[in-house]
């Protein structure tokens, strides 16, 4: 096979497996550059940046490196892509670095390259991707150690408890959302990893893709390596919880919050564990009918009625004891689904997050608080608030300080209002 009709066959395959995200910008970079390689053309960035990106003849490459961004990141996903795919002896596509053309090299020559991963060993940052590992596996041992292997006892009673029945009591799949971080390497001088950053305004790669869009010169020290770490506490947290879940042997997915698309809102119950900082897309949701609010940071929240603070110690140096807390919220969906929250705003909040909606004595308490609210609207809306003692991780003691129930409708607003009725 010749090397333009491998060069169209490949792109077929790459653009088909959605490696290229959900922005149409870089299909159409891609199929104009497997164009210009039918052609024999090597478009220049004028080109590029006028017939790709409709961008006009007077764009100044020299003033704006809009087309060198893109190409970049094209380069990237491409790399991504072959990492992913099974070795082999076949052909792949690339495009060398400094040009604007693709070209074809072999799998196996592509294979003996150095890879980000050889260059994070060397800067000791394997180890951090060691303990994720590790994590992914410890969700699985705690679930089955922990009493994921049975349907029985305490966990059959709570899912037929008001605060779990709106999630279990139908055919519709849960999806439990794990809350994630998504961190990118530094590098120095000579191109390599000298650091994982993690910043609260870049969330995703759309996000780094957005930052280096906006300032090109980042380009040189920031790479996206497709990375993402999840809290120590999230693995013992979601062992509870889905404890619950398997009592009523309902189908459950489980996904991370970067991963997590907005069409799933509406196809399953949501139960998301992990911090209040990671809630991302779920965060507006949960707060908008809230009586509470994210205070200063995401270790803060506020009453807003009273204006009580309620701060967590957890990152204080220094602190032995400490004050943290875990939040629990539920409330109708958009579309006859249910969201379960269960999260904190360190370890120790959310552990105790997790064990207070999935103990029978602390669900049985959370109802009777719920009942004392006169409330004529039966579906399950409310938000709770513990205060948690917590000494390195560990959830010592907590109690209940806020509670309440939430007017769900102004949520979703009028599409839910159509749904429900």
């Amino acid at each position: 096979m010749s090397d333009a009709k491998i060069i169209v066959e490949q792109a077929r395959r790459i653009i088909e497996s959605g490696a290229l995200g959900r922005s149409r910008s870089y299909v159409r970079l891609l199929e104009y550059l497997v164009e210009s390689s039918e052609r024999g053309a090597r478009p220049k960035e004028v080109e590029i940046a006028a017939d790709v990106f409709e961008k006009g003849r007077e764009f100044d490459p020299n003033q704006d490196a809009f087309v060198r961004v893109y190409v970049h990141n094209l380069r990237q996903k491409l790399e991504k892509y072959y990492a992913a795919q099974p070795p082999g002896e076949g052909m792949r596509l690339s495009i060398p670095k400094g040009e604007y053309r693709l070209t074809v090299i072999p799998m196996a020559a592509a294979a003996q390259a150095p890879h980000v991963g050889s260059s994070l060993r060397r800067w000791g940052i394997g180890i951090g991707i060691g303990v994720a590992v590790l994590l992914a596996l410890n969700l699985t041992v705690l679930f089955l150690l922990r009493g994921g292997s049975t349907g029985s006892g305490d966990a059959q009673v709570l899912a037929q408890s008001p605060l779990w029945a709106e999630l279990l009591n139908d055919d519709l799949p849960i999806l439990a959302v794990v809350g994630d971080y998504f961190i990118f390497a530094e590098l120095d001088d000579f191109g390599r990893v000298n650091r994982l950053v993690r910043e609260f305004d870049v969330n995703s790669s759309g996000d780094l893709d957005a930052l280096f869009m906006s300032d090109p010169d980042l380009l040189a020290r920031y790479m996206d390596l497709d990375l993402t770490y999840l809290p120590q506490g999230s693995a013992a947290a979601l062992s509870d919880v889905l404890r619950v879940v398997h009592s009523a042997d309902k189908s459950v997915q489980i996904s991370t919050m970067t991963e997590l698309r907005v069409a799933d809102l509406k196809t399953h119950h949501i139960v998301y564990v992990g911090y209040i900082s990671a809630l991302g897309t779920l965060s507006d949701f949960v707060f908008a009918s809230s009586g509470l609010r994210v205070g200063a940071s995401f270790d803060e929240l506020q009453n807003v009625r009273t204006g009580e603070y309620f701060l967590s110690g957890a990152g204080i140096p220094g602190t032995t004891n400490y004050a943290d807390y875990g939040l629990l919220s539920s409330f109708p969906g958009p579309d006859g689904n249910q969201f379960l929250i269960v999260a904190g705003t360190r370890d120790s909040g959310l552990m105790h997050a997790a064990h207070a909606i999935s103990t029978r004595e602390d669900v049985e308490s959370l109802e009777a608080a719920l009942a004392a609210e006169s409330v004529a609207d039966s579906a399950v809306a409310f938000e709770a608030l513990y205060r948690v003692t917590g000494f390195d991780r560990m959830n010592l003691d907590a109690m209940l300080v806020y509670n309440s129930r939430l007017d769900y409708r102004s949520i979703w607003g009028a599409e839910l209002s159509a749904a429900q009725d």
